[in-house]
């Protein structure tokens, strides 16, 4: 059928599944979706709390254990698709082409990061078994503390990926090399300069006052402040320059005055751009170190259990 959509250049409809496909492998929100998973993990911890007792600290733990690997398993595929290409090229010849074409969606990352994060709420369950039918030692009570903070990480992580593209094509500073931001913000200082050339001496006495220190500073919003504004989906540019718009009359050329704080506004939002930039790769390194951190105690509480447990 002869459709627009159908007549659409095919290079345009790839980024449109590339845009729509991380949204599809979760059927709501990422918020949501965490929130439907804890819910289920507390009503189902309260009906199974005497069950996960009466299955000891053994089974609970190696449950446990085997969901921490599944979880970390998307990392892995993420870094290499050397075994998912083993796995498709030997099912490719097993199973006919519909049911290949699911499997072959089913390996996409998008599909990956949805299971991680289901799996990652769900293997609280087992955890909790395994805590409530065990004495801690310090050793197991750091292990404890850094599975809440990777469990942390990841929450805020996956509800930043949600939040953080939207909010960043909001405003018209949404570059995403940070090199990119750089070269726009020095571009910002050099045409308010060439702007305020020529200008009475007013003029220039309010912008070097007011506007070129929002021009000049490395940091011209606090990092709170740039976090809740992107969480928050405002504007800091204005909030920033408001300041300076208020000595619009000490300028005497209000036109021109106008324009330096929409340049001073434009390199705030670029350093709101730098920013979000930062925070969309900063908290993954965070939680890869925890990982790590996490799974080299496991290795030590496991050996342990092993070893003082005779077997």
């Amino acid at each position: 059928m002869d459709t627009p959509e159908a007549r659409a250049p095919a290079a345009h409809r790839p980024t449109l599944d590339i845009r729509d496909r991380r949204n599809r492998a979760v059927p709501v929100r990422i918020w949501l979706w965490l929130t439907i998973c804890l819910i289920a993990v507390a009503a189902a911890n309260a009906a199974t709390s005497t069950f996960g007792r009466e299955m000891g600290e053994y089974w609970s733990g190696s449950i446990a254990l085997a969901s921490f690997v599944a979880i970390a398993w998307y990392s892995v595929r993420k870094r290499n698709i050397w075994f998912s290409i083993r796995v498709l090229q030997f099912t490719g010849r097993v199973f006919p082409a519909a049911i290949q074409r699911r499997l072959v969606v089913l390996d996409r990352l998008e599909t990956w990061r949805a299971f991680h994060l289901t799996l990652g709420m769900l293997a609280l369950l087992p955890l909790s078994w395994h805590i409530a039918t065990t004495t801690m030692s310090p050793l197991e009570a750091l292990l404890a503390i850094l599975v809440g903070l990777l469990f942390v990480s990841g929450i805020f992580g996956a509800m930043l990926q949600d939040k953080l593209p939207q909010s960043m094509t909001r405003f018209a500073e949404h570059e995403v090399r940070l090199q990119d931001v750089d070269a726009k913000v020095s571009a910002t200082y050099r045409e308010a300069e060439e702007k305020v050339l020529g200008h009475g001496d007013d003029l220039i006495t309010a912008y070097i006052s007011y506007i070129k220190p929002i021009l000049m500073s490395d940091r011209s919003a606090s990092r709170p402040a740039l976090l809740m504004a992107t969480l928050r989906g405002i504007n800091p540019g204005e909030r920033v320059c408001a300041a300076a718009a208020e000595r619009i009359a000490e300028s005497r050329d209000e036109k021109t005055y106008r324009e330096l704080l929409s340049i001073a506004a434009r390199k705030v939002n670029l350093d709101h751009n730098y920013f979000n930039i930062r925070l969309s790769t900063g908290w993954l390194t965070v939680h890869i170190v925890l990982t790590v951190l996490t799974f080299a105690l496991l290795i030590f509480h496991v050996a342990g259990v092993l070893y003082f447990g005779g077997i």
